[in-house]
């Protein structure tokens, strides 16, 4: 009855562990299936970063068309109204005849109509000697203007250099998408990985729980059949009880893990997952990768990025440059103009003016600013090709660190299998010397500890190749087994 109860308690306690699994089972027409190709096509296309990342695409299409638009007509229509609180005083300090051509004296030689016209402007407008300072108010109460201004750039160098620039912003846009995605490819990897870690870490240790279970069972049987001693029963249950942090921690870390996978996929955190395949499944092929052995930094996002942005202080030295150069612009506009002491609409009478010109400016002095600045732009373009030497040196070494933790990696992995094998065999041998009393407990629980540490490092090396692997993936900034 007593082992009865034991093997009970010992299966209660494994439906413990295993209660997630079961439940995965139970709801597996609501559970999302997510192998690591599945994870990365969920989050290129749900994650915020990547959409706001193409936003700014869209964003930079936009402000090109903008700069496009600055070589065209510019048309304003305006509409004025202007309420007169003090008309303007008018003199004229000369006789009105020599408006028609000559002083009092030549008014003979003008046609009736001009001496009239003549003699009635000179009666109201010429000046009285003796009050030398009247003059006469001019303009009305109400003025109204409609005009329609056209203005064109003819030669402006900036905004032609201007339109490179928004190209330029273009290529950065497209660039800092693609380096948000490689990002966050290599983030998800990295999560995906350490779930494969977590779960594998989570069966060994579950595994390891249920076989010392069985072993406790037996034990406990041969100490009441009087073949042990209690002290091999201790022993055993100690080191049972000692798995269960361990389980309890991996699969803490199994949550943590899908958690952040969850986060990086941009799906809720009550979606239920179910993740494909275990870090054994990746050995496979692990040996086949060709992991390149040279430097080629062409794809790294960073670079590319750094020279886009040194293309763009180019450009604004360049431009800087341009402002020494004379620009041209024409003008065209027409108004309808009215003035008027009333509100009474339909009596206004509306007159027309309109011209049509072209503006030349030469810049000529601006106190130094222009020199200044260029000064300012050269000192920036020697910082940046500096920089950028410090970014490639760094992006190199990257690279190196990481093809020698691959190798790295890709030795522990074989050695690692071999002390699996050989842990495994071990194992086997010290049960049946134990099982025919020619060894003890202690070198029983010592061979199932070695047993169990050569399946984590086992795990671990694969772990760190894959951990690797990605990083060198996004240092280059494409994935070394495609054709890419």
């Amino acid at each position: 009855m007593r082992i009865t109860k034991i093997g009970i308690a010992v299966m209660a306690i494994c439906g413990l562990f295993g209660l997630s699994v079961v439940n995965a089972q139970e709801i597996d027409s609501g559970v999302l299936p997510v192998d690591l190709e599945t994870a990365i096509k969920i989050a290129l296309s749900e994650n915020p970063l990547v959409k706001v990342a193409d936003m700014e695409i869209e964003k930079k299409t936009y402000a090109k068309k903008s700069a496009y638009g600055a070589l065209l007509p510019q048309i304003d229509i305006i509409g004025q109204y202007q309420y007169t609180l003090k008309r303007q005083m008018l003199y004229l300090d000369t006789d009105m005849s020599s408006l028609f051509g000559g002083g009092s004296s030549d008014m003979g030689n003008l046609t009736p109509e001009e001496q009239l016209i003549a003699g009635v402007l000179g009666k109201l407008m010429a000046p009285d000697p003796n009050a030398s300072n009247d003059g006469i108010q001019v303009g009305r109460k109400n003025i109204w203007n409609a005009t329609m201004s056209v203005s064109l750039p003819l030669v402006v160098p900036s905004l032609w250099k201007n339109i490179h620039m928004s190209k330029v912003d273009m290529e950065i846009a497209v660039e800092q998408s693609r380096s948000s995605k490689i990002d966050l490819s290599h983030q998800v990897k990295k999560a995906f990985y350490s779930i494969l870690l977590a779960k594998d870490s989570y069966e060994l240790f579950k595994q390891t729980y249920e076989t010392d279970s069985i072993n406790l069972v037996n034990i406990k049987n041969k100490f009441e059949q009087g073949i042990v001693a209690e002290y091999d029963v201790i022993t055993a249950d100690v080191r049972l009880k000692s798995i269960i942090p361990n389980i309890l921690q991996a699969e803490s870390m199994l949550k943590i893990a899908e958690l952040q996978l969850k986060m990086l996929m941009g799906i809720d955190d009550e979606v239920p997952v179910k993740i494909i395949g275990s870090l054994s499944d990746y050995e496979e092929w692990m040996f086949e990768a060709i992991v390149p052995s040279d430097n080629n930094l062409s794809g790294n996002t960073d670079l590319r990025q750094f020279d886009l942005q040194a293309m763009q202080a180019k450009n604004g030295y360049e431009m800087l440059k341009l402002q020494y150069l004379p620009t041209l612009t024409s003008t065209f506009n027409y108004s309808y103009i009215s003035q008027n002491n009333d509100f009474k609409f339909n009596t206004y009478r509306w007159d027309p003016y309109s011209i049509v010109g072209v503006t030349l400016a030469i810049p000529i002095f601006s106190g130094g600013q222009r020199y200044n600045n260029i000064k300012q732009s050269e000192i920036q373009l020697y910082q940046l090709q500096e920089q950028r030497n410090h970014l490639k040196r760094g992006l190199q070494l990257s690279v190196k660190n990481s093809v020698e933790l691959i190798s790295k990696s890709i030795e522990q992995v074989v050695a690692a299998e071999s002390s699996v094998e050989q842990a495994k065999k071990g194992y086997e041998i010290t049960q049946k010397r134990y099982e025919t009393g020619m060894g003890t407990i202690v070198d029983l629980n010592a061979a199932a500890l070695a047993m169990t540490n050569a399946e984590l490092q086992y795990r671990n090396a694969i772990y760190d190749y894959l951990a690797s692997k990605a990083d060198l993936e996004k240092t280059l900034g494409y994935d070394i087994n495609s054709k890419n």
